[in-house]
């Protein structure tokens, strides 16, 4: 079949790296389990983090009480990322973050964080973007001329929705990172 593609090219004796054998550094200690990861690694006065993050779409921060998370032992630190008043755009984005002795500790601290939302709309198709009326123009839409009276006129035309597929990569090593601070340094 002239599109079937040639899976020996270039030549197997031709080749650097793909379809070789070689030995990697890191395989051994991967491969038994004494790899060390960040998540191995204490080092003294280690904080944990833990986020607490905005569950609607679309939504405005009404009030944010960390009095609870606070008041707990082995909080270190709340930080508000989205004081009252913040608009935020999509699920997840950050409202505030907590710094504890221990990840549970931390984690429980941002359940503790009250939160009110008012949620607002959200539009995932396009089209749902003229329910927005002029909250869409504010947001970025910029139209010139007039596209319904061009799209009538127009020779030919093409509509379609198009998007790409959510492709996951599963690695190996958990992903996090440790910081340490020494002052003076």
């Amino acid at each position: 079949m002239a599109n079937t593609p040639d899976y020996n090219w270039p030549p197997m004796e031709k080749r650097k790296i793909i379809g070789q054998r070689y030995k990697r550094l890191d395989g051994p200690a991967k491969s038994t389990g004494r790899a060390r990861y960040s998540s191995d690694t204490r080092p003294k006065d280690l904080l944990f983090g833990s986020y607490l993050t905005n569950p609607h779409a679309h939504a405005k921060v009404t009030s944010i009480d960390t009095a609870d998370a606070e008041k707990m032992n082995g909080v270190k630190a709340v930080y508000v990322a989205a004081p009252a008043g913040t608009e935020m755009q999509y699920e997840g984005w950050e409202v505030a973050a907590v710094a504890a002795t221990t990840e549970e500790i931390a984690r429980e601290a941002v359940r503790k964080i009250k939160v009110d939302y008012e949620v607002l709309p959200h539009f995932v198709e396009d089209h749902d973007l003229a329910k927005a009326g002029s909250r869409a123009k504010q947001g970025g839409e910029r139209v010139v001329g007039d596209p319904d009276k061009a799209m009538q006129e127009a020779e030919a035309s093409c509509e379609g929705q198009y998007g790409i597929p959510v492709v996951y990569h599963s690695c190996l090593e958990p992903h996090g990172q440790i910081i340490q601070w020494k002052p003076g340094t």
